[in-house]
């Protein structure tokens, strides 16, 4: 079947079909073989009944007598001088579904479990350097694939009625500049921006700095662990990882200790539910003979963890520690305090 429209649908779309022949429609489902922008597009049918396929191929017999003049009768009569068409094979079961239905299911499936776990970049199929034509590009393909009202009848209108929500709203957030970066800075902050990069020629290079730098560290080379996370903050800064990673090994240098503090800082802004930054930047405060900057960092971890076990520890320690000060280590301790 061919079937007129200026804005046909892309090569292998599914549509579901129904056909006017009189009192009962007749639905079918189609797959998109071949279309022309502009003109329409050719149809192969999939799915439909054994008796909606009879009545169809009465429909287009009369149909067909009619467009020659002969009226209909003259199309019934010509049963009797024209051979039998060839048996149509048997249709298969109503429950059966196509290769491409259980694809369009499978498909659908992936794609739902992408709204509720994923993000729009991967629900959208695109990267954070994405150009908004790409985008815009990606969103069409989804909607022109899976909105509803191109399944009507399909048992699963629902689900599509819920992924084009998302669909709709991921496309609406990364196609406007500023509801992007308001997105862009929620991913950075809980650590998955760069996941949305797809290892693009950066990141792939990142992951290998990464990959050198923690074998330097597995050898107790922290000048070596040093030279490669530089390069990963680097290229990625807005990842805190990178940057609670190459605070922990500037703490094993003391002249690098007052940069490790600024790396543990800045960790923690871009990640402020890491335990793990807070736990090694008081521990590096307490090395520094810092214990007063240190109790804030544990207090903190256990705001977050309440059950967090080494920080519990740490701040008994310490508050055993405090009661044995005596006065003049007390008055030094103060003094440094308003230093």
């Amino acid at each position: 079947m061919f079937l007129y429209t200026d804005k046909p649908l892309t090569n292998g779309s599914m549509i579901d079909l129904i056909i006017d022949v009189g009192a009962d429609g007749i639905r079918a489902r189609g797959i998109v073989r071949h279309a022309t922008a502009g003109k329409g597009m050719g149809l192969q049918f999939v799915q439909m009944r054994a008796e909606d396929r009879a009545r169809l191929n009465r429909f287009l017999k009369s149909q067909e007598g009619e467009a020659n003049g002969k009226g209909a009768s003259v199309a019934s009569d010509a049963k009797t001088h024209t051979p039998a068409p060839p048996k149509e094979p048997p249709s298969p079961p109503e429950t059966a579904k196509s290769v491409e239905a259980l694809q369009f299911e499978q498909e659908l499936k992936s794609l739902l479990k992408l709204a509720e776990k994923g993000t729009y970049y991967q629900l959208l199929g695109v990267t954070p350097e994405a150009p908004k034509k790409k985008v815009k590009e990606n969103f069409y393909q989804l909607a022109r694939k899976f909105h509803p009202d191109l399944h009507m009848g399909n048992q699963s209108v629902e689900l599509l009625q819920k992924l084009m929500e998302v669909v709709t709203a991921a496309y609406k957030t990364l196609a406007n500049e500023q509801t992007k970066a308001s997105y862009d800075k929620k991913l950075a902050a809980s650590g998955a921006f760069n996941l949305e990069r797809g290892k693009t020629e950066s990141q792939e290079t990142a992951d290998e700095y990464l990959r050198r730098a923690t074998e330097c560290l597995n050898a107790n080379n922290f000048v070596g662990s040093v030279v490669w996370l530089r390069k990963c903050v680097t290229i990625a800064p807005d990842v805190g990882k990178y940057h609670a990673m190459l605070a922990r090994s500037l703490a094993n240098i003391s002249v690098y200790r007052n940069e490790a503090i600024e790396h543990f800082q800045t960790a923690i802004e871009r990640d402020p539910w890491s335990t793990a930054a807070y736990l090694h930047f008081a521990e590096l405060y307490e090395k520094m003979q810092l214990p007063w900057r240190a109790r804030p960092l544990y207090c903190k971890i256990l705001e977050i963890d309440p059950d967090h076990a080494k920080a519990r520890e740490r701040l008994a320690q310490l508050d055993s520690k405090k009661k044995q000060k005596s006065p003049m280590q007390r008055i030094v301790q103060l003094w440094g305090k308003q230093d």
